[in-house]
């Protein structure tokens, strides 16, 4: 058996046709989180020889993939090529309409090479249309000529980079998805707090997670910091008088939905009765429709700032980072490492760059 992906079911069971014969029996179709379609197909015990497609089939193509712009290729033409490149150029096609036409569409020239090698490196991360028309905008504006330079100047361009400050008359408080390392940032903005002499308290409101209570004890104990297991809002407020805290103040909230009215005022509850500033927490790679909507949702309650973790687990990073340039939030700090004691980096377009460059084999023109 062997697998095909394209960006679509047909173009993918077409390329199984052109590897195993007409008769190639299809195994099964799934989605992948890019958006492209992989089958697995099957030639049987006894395939049939494949048909070579009429030369002026491919002639046809590669007229198409001349007139109608760069990213068009021939049907067929890509079977030898690896994953990871088609990856890209599917990437790549999908948004190459988006930016050169389309009703309400940025228009970006795609004839550019340099826009077009920004592109290139970008797309395959899921950045979508509009985030990847003003990064290449925003990589015009460099003043030096070369891959790092541009993608920095791109970022600082596209971005807003605010990276967290602590006062105890202003809590912190994580709000996001499960999973997405809400009780970790927690632990590393204490340890931050604690090498600036802030002395930190932490305070969690994640009681129902398996396992999460014996997760901020550990840190707790680990870091040699106050730390509190609350069930309401008014355990909060109790905490916050007895303790009075001169430092950093950091409340980890359970996993929610934005979508729960009931969610969003349990929220709200605590916000509005310790002050806090909500921060919202994704990770890296993920669902980025998903992300937008999330990042949308959360700014209805006050959120204005972004930490985006798990780094360290992904290669590709576009879909934290669409949620927050679509969502209109800041960049706060990133986490590249499960390890607390390294903490969270402050946010910094000189960062977004390396991480692209660094994911990317080749060079940008």
């Amino acid at each position: 058996m062997m697998k095909f992906i394209a960006s679509d079911l047909d173009a993918a069971k077409e390329k199984a046709r052109r590897a195993l014969g007409k008769n190639a029996a299809i195994v099964s179709v799934r989605e992948l989180p890019s958006g492209d379609v992989e089958v697995t197909a099957s030639d049987k015990p006894a395939p049939s020889v494949p048909e070579p497609a009429p030369k002026a089939q491919f002639a046809g193509a590669a007229r198409d993939a001349v007139d109608e712009g760069p990213f068009k290729t021939g049907a067929g033409a890509r079977l030898n090529e690896s994953i990871e490149q088609q990856f890209s150029e599917n990437a790549l096609s999908r948004l190459s309409g988006a930016l050169t036409g389309g009703k309400g569409a940025p228009r970006i020239d795609m004839s550019d090479a340099k826009v077009r090698s920004m592109a290139e490196a970008l797309a395959p991360h899921g950045v979508g249309a509009k985030l990847l028309a003003a990064l290449i905008t925003g990589a015009k504006k460099s003043r030096i000529d070369d891959d790092f330079s541009r993608l920095e100047t791109a970022f600082s361009q596209a971005f807003t980079f605010a990276p967290l400050h602590f006062a105890p008359t202003t809590p912190i408080m994580l709000v996001g998805p499960t999973g997405a390392g809400k009780t970790s940032c927690a632990a590393k903005l204490a340890a931050a707090a604690s090498d600036q002499g802030a002395a930190p308290l932490m305070i969690t409101a994640d009681v129902g997670r398996a396992g999460a209570t014996e997760q901020i004890r550990s840190y707790g104990d680990a870091l040699g910091v106050d730390y509190f297991i609350v069930e309401s809002p008014m355990d909060v407020t109790q905490i916050l008088k007895t303790n009075r805290p001169n430092g950093a103040v950091l409340l980890d909230t359970p996993g929610v939905s934005p979508y729960d009215s009931g969610d969003i005022a349990a929220l709200r509850s605590y916000q509005e009765t310790c002050g806090a500033e909500p921060v919202l927490v994704l990770p890296a790679s993920g669902d980025a429709e998903e992300y937008v909507d999330w990042a949308l949702a959360f700014k209805d309650i006050g959120v204005e700032r972004c930490i985006l973790t798990k780094f360290d687990a992904t290669k590709r990073v576009g879909a934290g980072l669409r949620g927050v340039y679509e969502g209109g939030l800041a960049l706060a700090h990133f986490s590249e490492t499960a390890f607390i004691s390294e903490g969270l980096l402050p946010a910094n377009p000189e960062f977004l760059a390396r991480r692209i460059i660094a994911s990317r084999p080749g060079r940008i023109i």
